[in-house]
């Protein structure tokens, strides 16, 4: 997915030395101001605060001072306390803070905008006189440091800077006395708010490296390796989208638990169609027309199936070569494997569906058994065309993971070499299917309407026409009689392949988009990174447009993960299992020292 130019767009905040310095200078700002307050006034505060009030009374006349203008000539517009500090050595410790620099400003004017509000009222306590004229200060407020604490840790964690951040709990403007409430403290509007908050993306230097990353991101550990072109939608400034990406662009643990979801059904699909496939490998009368259709099937849907045994249990093992890096068949040779197995039975499944569909097709309207005698041809056809498209797509190193949750041909190949010869197999097979069913519903139609006549006309029809007719129509209730399990297969398997080819062919342009869309990555990252905490379900409605629609990409998942099972259902019938009884007994006669035992009472089980 795309991790843009403007990945983690964070400040450039402090040089190593720098970032010392500010912290010692920071602290001992706090210490000084706490000492400037005389005797008298820190008891007045203690008793004050101990009655639940923020604003503190001192017995100092000249207590409050105009501020003559300086660093935060932006913020302050009211009558100051300084106590025994005097404006120079304050200013001077102010000044020495980055966050009060141009340049600074410029990138995340949010956090610096509430980091500069916070020191200052923290600095110049608000002081006003009373009618008595006793005066009044009011201390920095808890709300404002939160605010610095919230918008600011994701850019100071990645400067590495984080023991700047002011912990907004054991701060005390003066001993004893924590940071106070809305109501009664400090409070310095904000200059910005809204977007103009937000992270300006062209301030970043290119050089940038981030020392830490912020939850969801993951540190980069190779930099240097990560610079290719291959890695500039993963990893940018030193910190990476951890894979898989798809994770992200959706709401929190929706892809995981759905796609554990589908691997559940998928396996379950793998189990149901190992054992239709034993059954009609194992079984008297099966490997012979068309019952070797329905093998043949079997082993494909199985194949398709079985695909989950890689992924189960271990998503990311196969996702991912990495904490970072997607799987591809160069990097991870168990995504390699899959996506063969998975690209081959795809096409192997389609294939002998086409076959059963088209051998529904003339035994049923034409009466014929032209696949009988040529199951070499359809071996040929059916197991060849997938084992091409396979080596074609192993060849150009194709197979890789992308989005969902297996590895499959890469959105660069994928309609050339998957969907398009996938529709030229299922679509003609599809309306094949199509005229079959109208040609059966005509005929059963049809045969209701003449039944009530069916004797007067087979004994008085001159011509011979009408016994004719009648013994067509014969044939065709009988062969729908006889291949009706058949019939409802193929419409189950055709109309999943279908379903899928329309969500790839109308979904995938989404995905495509986006990862061309640099203006929307960096909006959905500049939402991740605007403040402290997690945001990943409020950011998900920035990408959702440009994705694949999460509904119908767990439902064609889901589809596809169920035709196993739908195999199952529809040939697991009665007289499967009594086959099954019968040679279990047949095979317990021959292995047993009584050769002759009756086979009454002594069934396996009873049907």
């Amino acid at each position: 997915m795309i991790f843009s130019k403007s990945v983690l767009q964070l400040a450039v905040l402090f040089t190593a030395a720098s970032l010392q310095l500010v912290n010692a200078q920071s602290r001992s700002l706090s210490s000084t101001h706490s000492t400037t307050i005389t005797t008298t006034t820190q008891k007045k505060i203690m008793s004050t605060h101990a009655a639940a009030a923020a604003a503190v009374s001192v017995s100092n006349d000249s207590a409050c001072t105009k501020y003559p203008g300086g660093v935060c000539s932006e913020y302050i517009d009211y009558p100051v306390y300084l106590g025994s500090k005097s404006f120079a050595d304050i200013e001077h410790q102010l000044a020495i803070l980055p966050n009060f620099t141009l340049w600074y400003s410029k990138i995340v004017p949010g956090c610096t905008d509430a980091f500069n509000r916070y020191h200052c009222s923290l600095a110049y306590p608000k002081c006003e006189t009373d009618s008595s004229n006793t005066p009044t200060i009011y201390l920095a407020c808890k709300s404002t440091c939160e605010k610095t604490v919230d918008s600011c840790t994701n850019v100071l964690m990645t400067s590495g800077a984080m023991h700047l951040l002011p912990n907004c709990t054991s701060e005390m403007p003066v001993p004893g006395t924590p940071l106070q409430p809305d109501e009664t403290c400090n409070i310095i509007e904000p200059l910005v708010s809204g977007a103009a908050a937000g992270f300006n993306i062209s301030a970043i230097p290119l050089d940038f490296l981030s020392v830490e990353c912020p939850a969801p991101f993951t540190l980069d550990l190779a930099p240097e390796k990560h610079r290719g072109i291959e890695y500039i939608n993963y990893c940018q400034y030193g910190c990476c989208i951890p894979c898989p990406s798809q994770d992200l662009f959706y709401k929190k643990n929706w892809t995981r638990t759905a796609f554990l979801a589908t691997d559940i059904m998928r396996f379950i699909s793998a189990i149901a169609s190992f054992v239709i496939l034993i059954s009609y490998l194992v079984l008297p009368d099966k490997r012979r027309h068309p019952s070797l259709l329905i093998l043949n099937l079997s082993l494909a849907i199985f194949l398709f199936s079985m695909t989950v045994f890689f992924s189960i249990g271990d998503q990311h093992g196969l996702q991912c070569a990495d904490d970072i890096t997607p799987s591809d068949q160069k990097n991870n040779y168990k995504c390699a494997a899959q996506g063969a197995i998975l690209i081959f039975s795809s096409f192997a499944t389609t294939c002998w569906a086409a076959a059963l569909i088209v051998n529904l097709h003339l035994h049923t309207v034409w009466n014929s058994s032209f696949f009988t005698n040529r199951y070499i041809l359809l071996n040929v056809i059916c197991w060849g065309i997938p084992t091409v498209i396979m080596c074609t797509a192993l060849g150009i190193k194709s197979v890789k993971f992308e989005f969902a949750n297996l590895c499959l041909v890469s959105i660069e190949h994928i309609f050339a070499l998957f969907f398009y010869p996938m529709a030229v197999i299922i679509c003609p097979s599809f309306l094949l299917h199509i005229a079959t069913f109208f040609y059966i519903a005509k005929i059963a139609i049809r045969e209701g309407l003449e039944s009530d006549m069916s004797q007067s006309l087979s004994n008085g029809d001159p011509t011979g026409m009408r016994p004719a007719k009648a013994k067509r129509h014969k044939h065709v209730i009988t062969a729908v009689k006889i291949q009706w399990r058949a019939l409802i297969l193929a419409i189950a398997a055709c109309g999943t392949v279908v379903f899928y080819w329309l969500f790839y062919m109308t979904q995938i342009s989404n995905l495509l988009n986006f990862s061309k869309n640099v203006t929307v990555a960096s909006k959905w990252l500049t939402c991740m990174l605007e403040s402290a905490g997690d945001h990943q379900n409020e950011c998900t409605s920035i990408v959702s447009p440009y994705l694949p629609t999460f509904g119908l990409m767990v439902t064609a998942e889901s589809l596809v993960s169920l035709v196993g099972i739908w195999l199952f259902i529809i040939f697991g019938k009665r007289s499967l299992w009594r086959e099954w009884n019968d040679m279990i007994f047949e095979l317990r006669i021959r292995f047993s020292s009584r050769g002759r035992s009756e086979k009454n009472g002594e069934q396996f089980f009873a049907l």
